[in-house]
This record gives structure tokens, sequence and C-alpha cells, in this order.
């Protein structure tokens, strides 16, 4: 050995104990969210939804409300889509799943209405 090469007295960190844990979720976490799925796309459109209903509810109530019956209803609209749209869901009844979006929809139009606005 010439005096120029290193000796090393342990091998380096990550040869000894493999990658650290948070090394681990980074790694996890960069491939899980790299290429959104369409469940990913329909769950920060929900979100969006209900942000703008409370910004909207702000002005005026009947029209968070309304806004808020946009989400359900909006849901059952692309489930009642061909595929891949429909694809969210895996092992439901399809009819089911727009009947009850379709449904919480029209409740909360309704009590949009019914509920009496205080001044």
């Amino acid at each position: 050995m010439s005096s120029t090469e290193k000796t090393r007295a342990h091998p380096p960190r990550h040869a000894r104990r493999g990658r650290g844990p948070i090394a681990k979720r980074w790694i996890y976490w960069k491939r899980r969210y790299s290429n959104p799925v369409l469940r990913d796309w329909a769950l920060l459109g929900c979100l969006l939804g209900i942000l703008i209903a409370a910004a909207c509810t702000i002005i005026d109530f009947r029209l968070g409300a309304i806004v808020m019956a946009v989400v359900p209803a909006g849901l059952a609209t692309m489930r009642a889509m061909p595929p891949p749209w429909d694809e969210v869901w895996t092992n439901r009844s399809k009819s089911v799943d727009i009947g009850t979006g379709l449904f919480f929809a029209l409740v909360l139009v309704a009590l949009a209405f019914i509920v009496p606005e205080s001044r």
C-alpha cells in the first residue's frame, strides 16, 4: 500500500446500518407522490371546494351552502362518468355512490333555505 492511499478503520456509515429513518421516509414520499393518481386529485378538489365554500360563507350563508353542495354533486357527477374517471372508488356500487352524493347535495341546499338567516 502506498502512502497516498487512505486506510479506513470502519466502513462508511451507510454501509454499516443502511439508510436512516428520515431518508427512508423521504424516499417513500418522493416515490408515492411523484405521480399523483386520480384519487389524489379528487381529494384535492374536495378540499379546494370546501375552502371556497368557507370563503363564500363570509359573504352569504346561503351562497356558502350552495357552493358546499357542489362538492358532493361534483363527486356524484365524476362517479357517473365513464372509465377512467369513475375509477376513484373501488368495490362499491356506482348507483349508491351517485345517489348518496346527490342526496347530500340536495340536503345541503334544502338546509340553506330552511335555516333562518340571522341579521
